[in-house]
């Protein structure tokens, strides 16, 4: 048997979590079109363009299924894996889709449509400045991303169904970053929860709903650390991030560049989560009309600090060495370079597999991040690597844990 996936081995998955909706308008195309589909993607992928990686969305949908304007080809073009090579770079990755059809036996390429600004902010880890609308969101049709060489994930509209990487097939899972039934969301609800006990936080703990979904103080704090990866992996050249919500020996981290003391990102994102809680909390009636308007302006202004901030520290993690982070999201410097102090024949055990792998399966960066958290076990590493994969780190009890695919 295989130790590598392929694009045919995708067909039953894709198929088996297809959600069929009751006003279903999108369907899947037949399996050898399919096949055909993912295997001329999955070619693609591996070709350059002047240098340039292949990298676009492609939608299997008709022309006629999409209620908003398209650029429609006069003529439609048989899609190979040269013309995906040809026309990836007039489109824009995750907002412009190149939309082809079943034709026959072939396919048909028919032009490009637009995802929505709204959508690509809402898919890059932006907190939202407004409430997402329906037309903002993709249409439910089977759409496959072309990450880069042999890098296929394939989605029904928003709703992610498998991932093709590295010869592996990957399925979607929950956000660890906000699920308390793993290290990593526990981490995270400690690290709220203990913020929350702050004098000047006082205010927002006797107010918050930890149980509003996406606005939650925990959610917004884990999507703006997510969005700051996000960052990192479009800029592709790699980087790492360390939060450590404790003071620790500072023979574990060599620090670069220190900056001096600025407010960090917490109070951004409580200044967010308190506009959040007024719009919720409104009113009706005319005069609320009006208030809400206001509150909306000043949720997008909110918003846009918030941004800036996420951009700002994502920037640093351009520099050589990894970016540390206190609990509160202020930078404690970059361009921190940490001893590789692992004893020899030291493991790391993939989380969800549970299978273990030597620490010198990867480079020294992986390796560096797996000393600082395997030292100091109450802070967690967050590692980018240059082809886009992104890995969470963290020590329990001396053992050593990666969870992989934290951005899919």
């Amino acid at each position: 048997m295989s130790e590598y996936s392929f694009p045919r081995d995708l067909l039953d998955s894709i198929k088996t979590r297809w959600q069929n909706i009751p006003d279903e308008q999108f369907s899947l195309p037949e399996d050898t079109i399919l096949s055909r589909l993912l295997e001329t993607c999955y070619h693609a992928s591996f070709r350059t363009s002047e240098q340039r990686l292949v990298q676009c969305v492609v939608a299997y949908v008709s022309i006629d299924d999409l209620p908003q304007e398209a650029l429609r080809l006069t003529e439609l073009v048989q899609m190979t894996d040269s013309e995906l090579v040809r026309l990836s770079p007039v489109t824009q990755h995750r907002q412009t889709v190149i939309g082809c059809y079943q034709v026959d036996e072939w396919l048909g390429i028919w032009g490009f449509f637009e995802h929505g600004q709204a959508w690509v902010q809402h898919s890059a880890g932006d907190p939202p400045a407004v409430p997402m609308q329906p037309g903002d969101y993709p249409p439910d049709c089977l759409m496959i991303t072309i990450e880069g060489p042999g890098a296929l994930t394939v989605s029904q509209g928003r709703t992610g169904l498998v991932r093709l990487r590295n010869g592996r097939v990957i399925f979607p899972q929950v956000n660890l970053l906000q699920t308390i039934e793993n290290p990593l969301g526990e981490f995270f609800y400690q690290v709220v929860n203990h913020l929350l006990t702050l004098d000047q936080y006082q205010k927002l703990a006797r107010c918050s709903d930890e149980t509003e979904g996406q606005f939650s103080l925990q959610n917004i704090y884990t999507t703006s650390v997510l969005a700051i990866l996000e960052r990192i992996r479009l800029k592709r050249h790699g980087g790492s991030v360390v939060i450590a919500p404790v003071s620790f020996d500072q023979q574990l981290a060599h620090i670069t560049y220190t900056v001096s003391e600025h407010t960090g990102l917490f109070d951004e994102i409580v200044a967010y989560k308190y506009i959040v809680n007024q719009l919720r909390d409104l009113d009706s009636g005319s005069s609320a009309e009006v208030h809400s308007s206001q509150i909306e302006l000043a949720l997008r202004r909110a918003s846009q600090e918030l941004i800036r901030g996420i951009s700002q520290i994502s920037l640093l993690a351009a520099v050589d060495g990894a970016v540390i982070l206190d609990d509160h999201l202020r930078v404690q410097g970059f361009g921190v370079r940490f001893p590789v102090l692992l004893p020899p024949g030291s493991r790391v055990e993939d989380a969800l597999s549970k299978r273990k792998y030597s620490c010198d399966r990867w480079g020294l960066r992986h390796q560096s991040v797996f000393s600082f958290c395997h030292k100091c076990e109450q802070a967690i590493g967050l590692i980018v690597s240059q082809d886009g994969e992104v890995k969470a780190v963290k020590a329990e009890q001396g053992q050593l844990y990666f969870w992989d695919g934290i951005l899919n």
